[in-house]
């Protein structure tokens, strides 16, 4: 017998593009519950944004957040690990990177020679512009605290340039589906996965599939290290390429319904429904 672990992106993946709504989702989402079958969601969004979103969920798995920089463990879950963690009230806190302070400080003097925008360049109202986010979310958005996005406009070139330069702080870009992200070096979706995996490992005497699902670049490392890797259909950009996956599932559906649509025929693949 195998134990099946989920790993999911939010916004285009479980979250539609446009609307941030998950009911496509929700008949899925429940399966897993039933089955008591990890959700574990691996995204960009902060702590802070997580908070109420997990409540709408209903949600009770680990969560990682700011495209792998830290883990949250929620206490009531009795997982066994076996380093230091900080304690954070109600859960563990796994830190993969450096504080978002020192992002923005290496940053500062380089607004001269590329041209971009970070969130601690705008305003609330600036990113409730961008995202369509409501001022409740985009005040959640900013507090970060392992990352820094960016609205990066100018070349790709410049891109790898600006990489290039960030190399020696151990600092790194990913590309999210509207934001650039600024990170430490070892922070990664990938990691942070299975890290996560290694810890269900040594809870079961079970072997543990992980099923990742995704949409944008910044999922890429995700799904290419996860067993059963699913690109959702994006309604706005290309499918993202994995490296070496020929097995990779794509959606016919778009965000919510396409995710459902996958956790479905793996739940019927499994002999679960």
């Amino acid at each position: 017998m195998t134990r099946l672990l989920i790993f999911t992106d939010l916004d285009g993946t479980l979250l539609d593009h446009h609307t941030y709504s998950f009911k496509a989702a929700q008949s899925a989402l429940l399966s897993l519950k039933t089955f008591s079958i990890p959700c574990i969601i691996n995204t960009s969004k902060t702590f802070s944004e997580l908070l109420s979103l997990r409540k709408d969920l209903n949600h009770q798995d680990p969560f990682i957040v700011e495209n792998g920089s830290a883990i949250y463990i929620p206490k009531n879950l009795a997982l066994t690990i076996d380093e230091p963690l900080e304690d954070c009230g109600e859960y563990w806190l796994k830190a993969f990177g450096p504080k978002r302070d020192r992002l923005i400080e290496l940053t500062n003097d380089k607004q001269d020679d590329y041209t971009f925008k970070r969130f601690s360049d705008m305003t609330w109202q600036e990113l409730m512009s961008i995202t369509g986010l409501s001022e409740e979310n985009a005040k959640q958005a900013m507090q970060r605290e392992f990352t820094e996005p960016m609205l990066w406009t100018d070349s790709n070139l410049a891109l790898t340039a600006f990489r290039d330069y960030l190399q020696q702080f151990d600092v790194q870009i990913q590309k999210g589906g509207r934001f650039s992200h600024l990170m430490g070096k070892h922070c990664d979706k990938a990691n942070a996965m299975l890290w996560l995996k290694e810890v269900y490992e040594t809870q079961s005497d079970e072997a543990i599939t992980t099923m990742a699902l995704g949409d944008g670049e910044n999922d890429v490392g995700m799904l290419s290290r996860a067993d059963i890797p699913v690109v959702i259909r994006s309604p706005v950009h290309a499918p993202p390429e994995i490296p070496n996956r020929s097995d990779a599932w794509l959606s016919d559906a778009y965000g919510p319904e396409g995710w459902a649509q996958a956790i479905n025929l793996m739940l019927t693949k499994q002999g679960i429904l």
